[in-house]
């Protein structure tokens, strides 16, 4: 699940200003936290854009049984292959659902009137839970009378008897499949929390004309997340473990004392690194009890986002965003060229979210000596309303910054 937390990126320096180029004066702070709350995240986008369940739905017969070798040979030799072909153990889904609550932080130091650096991190406190359910039963009773309104004859009758006394697979089965052969741990509740990785960078005031301007973010994302366990099926990843290198512009344009528009762009290139992964062997069963030491080079990314803020007056404003990624292919490199284009298949992502903004900012009283001090108070609701390969997730944000 180490995609499932992307839609968690903390970014608590941008939006300090009013206008996307404006950056801090010379010696001049800002110290900026942001709490993220998602809802029960159920569901994602497919790889056909459409919505689907979290949890994995899946159906045990021939087809699959043909891709656990410690078992197939042993069925498919006892059974006719016409009788074999047709087997039903079951179906089954895996009801997951997650939860998230993020904290980041983030400083800016303006290093003079056009140069301003920032660092920011997120803490991450996660929880998935995981239950395996069964959706439908085996068929081995059909079967069994299927042979016997065949010739009738002895080796049927024992074929019919034999499968009757066929242990059933239901839930504890699946779990002991996974946890014994695969050597997985256990299906269930998972809790995490730890540091997301740190992303770092100057903000340089390129151009400002007063009523428009061009802002140039150049930057890195530092490794130090968490990244995803291969022996746990329901983990979270706070991090990729690999190194990011982006530029972002950003600009906007000042209609009045009530209105502006903002938009930025940002390109990330995302840097190979070595990663332990399950080795899959077959697109139809993505399970391995093999890992292998895979190079992985992650689709670079294109971000792009459009807002318009409404301000009431010097205090209050209102702004409505959209939000849009999308992200190429990501490339594996191992031993297993077969796992390696498993892997791969279906890997890009895309994204659309909308977001609505209410702010309560002290920085243009204080400006206008009317206020003490210079803080921000944002409250964000954020929503995916489409994609590809990513999940539906809404998520409530309360950040303070405050310049000093």
């Amino acid at each position: 699940m180490k995609w499932l937390l992307a839609f968690l990126i903390i970014s608590t320096s941008g939006q300090a200003l009013a206008q996307q180029w404006k950056t801090l004066p010379k010696g001049v702070r800002i110290l900026g936290y942001r709490n993220v709350q998602t809802s029960k995240i159920k569901s994602n986008f497919n790889q056909f854009r459409s919505e689907s369940a979290l949890g994995a739905t899946f159906t045990i017969d021939a087809a699959t049984i043909d891709q656990i070798p410690a078992i197939s040979g042993a069925l498919s030799a006892s059974l006719p292959p016409a009788v074999y072909k047709n087997l039903i153990t079951g179906s089954y889904e895996v009801d997951a659902q997650a939860t998230a609550n993020v904290h980041g932080t983030g400083l800016g130091w303006g290093l003079t009137d056009k140069v301003m650096f920032y660092a920011e991190i997120a803490y991450y406190n996660a929880r998935v839970k995981a239950k395996i359910n069964r959706t439908k039963g085996n068929n081995y009773e059909q079967i069994a009378e299927y042979l016997e309104d065949q010739n009738g004859g002895v080796l049927d009758a024992t074929l019919a008897a034999n499968l009757r006394m066929m242990i059933d697979a239901d839930e504890r089965s699946i779990q002991s499949f996974v946890t014994n052969l695969y050597k997985y741990q256990p299906i269930g509740t998972w809790y995490g929390s730890g540091f997301g990785d740190m992303e770092t960078g100057l903000m340089i005031n390129a151009v400002d004309r007063g009523t428009w301007g061009l802002m140039v973010y150049p930057g890195v994302t530092l490794p130090t997340g968490r990244v995803d366990d291969p022996d746990i099926l329901q983990d979270m990843g706070f991090g990729d473990g690999q190194f990011d290198l982006f530029t972002e512009l950003g600009s906007g344009y000042v209609f009045n004392d009530y209105m502006s528009l903002g938009t930025t762009l940002r390109f990330t290139y995302q840097a190979p690194a070595t990663q332990r992964l399950r080795s899959p062997s077959n697109r139809d069963l993505t399970l391995s009890d093999e890992t292998d030491s895979f190079n992985v080079k992650y689709g670079n990314r294109v971000n792009w986002m459009i807002n318009t803020t409404f301000s009431y007056n010097d205090w209050l404003s209102f702004t409505p965003f959209y939000r849009f990624m999308y992200q190429l292919p990501t490339q594996y490199n191992s031993s297993n060229a077969l796992a390696d284009e498993i892997l791969s298949e279906n890997s890009n992502k895309m994204e659309h979210q909308v977001q609505f903004t209410a702010t309560i900012s002290s920085i243009q009283p204080f400006l206008k000596k009317k206020f003490l001090l210079p803080a921000q108070i944002n409250l964000n609701v954020v929503q995916t309303i489409a994609g590809q390969n990513v999940p539906k997730v809404g998520r409530y944000e309360i950040e303070f910054r405050m310049l000093f």
